[in-house]
């Protein structure tokens, strides 16, 4: 009976840099800081788990904006844990290249990065077998099945493969993978990166497994993000089990609220719908993304830069969309001699007579849009 203890992480990308937070003064840099602060959490999760490996599933930093101080902290924070065997696998976003860090600095003992010339590592007092495709470059596109020149069953068998499961993309695959490719490798563990959203027990086995990222990056990242830790137990008859969880380790979330403020003619009234729909629940560490939606006065434009300044102490981050729509009465403009009502006219005599929905959807922002050009001059989308 063979044992070993791990935990995987992906995805991390140290010094990434925030862009969409640069509106907001020193937003970026306590992003990147919340980075370096989950890093270590990983690594003394690892440590408070007591695993063997710590499996990093490429996209560790990121290459063109990381800063050699980060390089000089993540490997203190190996050093910090020597007795786990720390296994590293470059990403599309930290790539084995000829200037890469990779490359051309000192790692701590403990540390093996897998790359083309390096494709495995061996770990004889654990009985196990690290195996990586990674990236030597910003693009590989390659098929996994040429990869590797071991495979024992008297090893525990793990793949590190930063790519993309089960999709078909276009030109940004990176590293386009099959669940049947990867059940046919034998692996009693495969730890994926790439991907920001958890990937859990995928395959015939139920050992494919990527965590995501450990700390959301966007608004396309929401709901809790963390890294997985377990064990694979495999016995005589090279028969292998995987036993798993989840562990949380987000310092910040990203999290949407959509807000209906119909009726709303100021900005005061509609910063106090936005309050109510808010509640008590407390958002200090998130990144809000309010999207307004609803029917105000046809008189009335919200100046979002307004409203943000007073709920702006409400959340860490707050992001405005303005999805209303003027209230006009359609009845009785269509009622009038001039071209408004022609249009009008025209536009609701179309929706009667239409039964597609994407139709009738498109005519009503018709609707709207041209009543607001014919009335302002302009169209504000």
């Amino acid at each position: 009976m063979k044992t070993v203890k791990f935990l995987h992480c992906a995805d991390i990308h140290l010094d990434a840099p925030f862009t969409s937070l640069s509106t907001e003064e020193g937003k970026s840099s306590e992003r990147r800081q919340d980075l370096k602060l989950t890093f270590r959490k990983i690594t003394e999760t690892a440590k408070s788990e007591k695993v063997d490996l710590l499996l990093i599933s490429g996209d560790l930093y990121e290459h063109h904006y990381v800063r050699k101080s980060t390089i000089y902290f993540i490997n203190d924070c190996f050093n910090e844990i020597p007795e786990i065997k720390v296994v590293i696998v470059p990403g599309n976003h930290d790539p084995n290249t000829a200037n890469s860090y990779y490359r051309n600095f000192n790692w701590a003992d403990n540390v093996h990065i897998l790359t083309e010339g390096n494709s495995f590592a061996r770990f004889e007092d654990i009985d196990t077998i690290v195996y990586g495709i990674g990236f030597d470059n910003n693009l590989k596109d390659v098929s996994i099945s040429h990869e590797f020149n071991e495979n024992t069953e008297s090893y525990i068998n793990i793949l590190l493969c930063h790519g993309t499961l089960d999709m078909d993309i276009g030109d940004n695959n990176y590293n386009l993978v099959r669940s049947e490719e990867l059940d046919r490798l034998g692996m009693d563990y495969v730890a994926l990166g790439h991907f920001h959203s958890r990937i859990e027990a995928k395959g015939m086995r139920g050992n494919i497994f990527n965590p995501g990222s450990p700390e959301p990056l966007g608004f396309d990242e929401m709901g809790e993000h963390g890294v997985i830790a377990g064990s694979i137990v495999k016995d005589r008859n090279s028969f292998s089990k995987v036993d798993w969880k989840f562990i949380k380790l987000n310092r910040k979330s990203y999290e949407e609220v959509e807000v209906n403020i119909d009726g709303c003619c100021s900005d005061e009234q509609v910063c106090s719908r936005i309050l109510e729909t808010l509640g008590e629940k407390d958002y200090r560490n998130s990144l809000l993304n309010i999207t307004l939606k609803g029917y105000t006065d046809s008189n009335f434009k919200i100046d979002s830069q307004v409203v943000k300044s007073y709920i702006m102490d409400k959340a860490y981050f707050i992001k405005i969309k303005d999805f209303t729509a003027p209230d006009y009465n359609f009845d009785e403009i269509s009622k009038e001699p001039g071209l408004k009502g022609l249009y009008v006219r025209k536009i609701l005599s179309m929706i009667d007579e239409s039964t597609d929905e994407d139709r009738v959807r498109l005519l009503k922002k018709a609707l709207y849009y041209g009543i607001e050009a014919l009335e302002r001059g302009e169209i504000c989308i």
